[in-house]
């Protein structure tokens, strides 16, 4: 009787498999992201927004401006220039800001957006294949943050442009000479993205803390709407320090991030810019430490 031998060769990959690495696993998110119907359709719709709520934005900016000329300066254009400058810092009526005019839609629905990202995966289950694809489980955040950091990123420079292209010839009659050369325009542009990367960043965060949907959208949008809300009654508090505290809530200091110029009392612009940073990575290192720890 003979014996059947078999060769064993060295163990190679599975097969169909050619091992798993970052940039399979981002290849895996982006398509995830866009190839849901709904979310082009969000994408569609947040841009309308930003566009149309900036534009809104400048016509209430314009109306005003308009009428301090109408009334005591009869247009003049030395007058109308004195009149705009004499608009406090951080006011609403920053005009080189009007790019960024209708960001807070921008960042409602994006930072929504990032919460489903990975909770919705979560509240299905789906999270059980996607992290047993990628075992090291950072990966599949730093991917789906990557996705969303740059959509995120396009979307608002984007929309930012086209609000500007749209609302600065409203105020050519004023001789203000309002264009992309001046002061602060450039800056708010890219600028803005950054503030909605950022928000989009803090969502994912709380999705992956969370698990829950309903939950990390909810506190998201606590933290970035209400609670500056909150932070104006603390001016009615005694002592000059509570005056001080909004400015360093998230939504505060990334409004001075997108600022220009010095203004006594409040943070500069690279100040607001870090404090903001601080808070991103406030939410992003639990969310990865939770991610790596717990069972999915």
């Amino acid at each position: 009787m003979s014996t059947a031998t078999v060769s064993k060769k060295h163990a190679g990959p599975s097969a169909g498999t050619h091992g798993v690495n970052f940039f399979r696993v981002l290849n895996s998110e982006s398509i995830k992201f866009r190839t849901l119907m709904s979310t082009k359709l969000l994408m569609c719709l947040t841009f309308v927004a930003i566009v149309g709520i900036g534009f809104l934005s400048a016509l209430v900016r314009w109306n005003f401006i308009n009428q301090m000329v109408t009334v005591g300066r009869q247009g003049h254009k030395e007058s109308v220039q004195q009149a705009v400058q004499s608009f406090p810092a951080g006011s609403g009526f920053d005009l080189y800001n009007l790019p960024n005019a209708g960001l807070n839609i921008g960042i409602l629905i994006m930072g929504s957006l990032a919460v489903l990202f990975i909770a919705s995966e979560y509240a299905t289950g789906m999270i059980r294949s996607t992290m047993n694809a990628a075992p090291d489980r950072l990966s599949t955040f730093g991917a789906k943050a990557l996705v969303l950091v740059v959509v995120s990123y396009v979307l608002s420079i984007v929309g930012g442009v086209v609000t500007f292209l749209i609302a600065s010839p409203m105020f050519a009659n004023f001789d203000l000479g309002l264009g992309w050369n001046t002061d602060g325009v450039i800056y708010s542009v890219f600028t803005g993205g950054l503030y909605v990367s950022g928000v989009a960043l803090i969502g994912l965060s709380l999705g992956t803390l969370l698990k829950n949907p309903a939950g990390g959208i909810t506190i998201l949008v606590g933290i970035m709407f209400v609670l500056p809300f909150a932070g104006q009654f603390l001016a009615f508090a005694p002592g000059d320090f509570w005056k001080y505290v909004p400015q360093y809530l998230p939504s505060e200091a990334a409004g001075r991030f997108l600022s220009i110029g010095h203004v006594d009392g409040t943070l500069d612009p690279w100040a607001g810019g870090l404090v903001f940073l601080g808070y991103v990575i406030l939410f992003m290192v639990p969310a990865l430490i939770a991610l790596k720890k717990r069972d999915v």
